[in-house]
């Protein structure tokens, strides 16, 4: 989606980064905005199913440079979410500017612009932003099950069977 992010090498385990895993998420997420105001630029409709494609790929940029970070993944579903509502503004601002209003005229009167904007979302938007927040959780947590070594689970750190014995073989009290 960006170019040269599938280039760039994942950090080293030790080594992840917080402010290039958000600065990615943002990068995406402006992105997508973009798309998503020329997409209802040249269609005439809003395209909310992009909201999809900003929260995957919000959740893929910090699924890469910080992995199960609960932090860094609430911010990642902060960010997606501010994708969807900065293309819903642009697809405005894009077809206003179409209609040929000034950008002079639109930054003046921007409250007439804002006042309008939660009919532009409706409810179907809303949806489909709650939709991006969810790809922005899911795919780290997905990527970070996925990359989990074989076998190991959630109950790979109990104790088994022969920690519960006592030194002789026997059942510990």
């Amino acid at each position: 989606m960006v170019p040269g992010f599938g280039a760039m090498p994942a950090l080293p385990a030790r080594r992840q980064s917080t402010l290039v895993a958000l600065a990615m998420a943002a990068a995406i997420a402006i992105a997508g905005a973009v798309l998503w105001g020329l997409v209802a630029l040249v269609f005439h409709r809003q395209l909310s199913l992009l909201g999809l494609l900003i929260g995957g790929g919000v959740g893929l940029a910090v699924a890469r440079y910080r992995p199960a970070h609960a932090p860094t993944i609430a911010a990642g579903v902060v960010i997606a979410v501010a994708g969807c509502a900065l293309g819903t503004f642009l697809a405005i601002i894009f077809s206003l500017l179409q209609a040929q209003v000034s950008v002079h005229t639109i930054a003046g009167h921007l409250n007439v612009v804002l006042r309008g904007y939660p009919a532009a979302v409706g409810w179907l938007g809303l949806t489909f932003w709650l939709i991006a927040g969810l790809a922005a959780v899911r795919v780290p947590l997905r990527r970070q099950r996925v990359g989990a070594p074989q076998g190991q689970t959630a109950q790979a750190n109990l104790p088994g069977p022969d920690a519960r014995q006592g030194d002789a073989g026997e059942p510990a009290p």
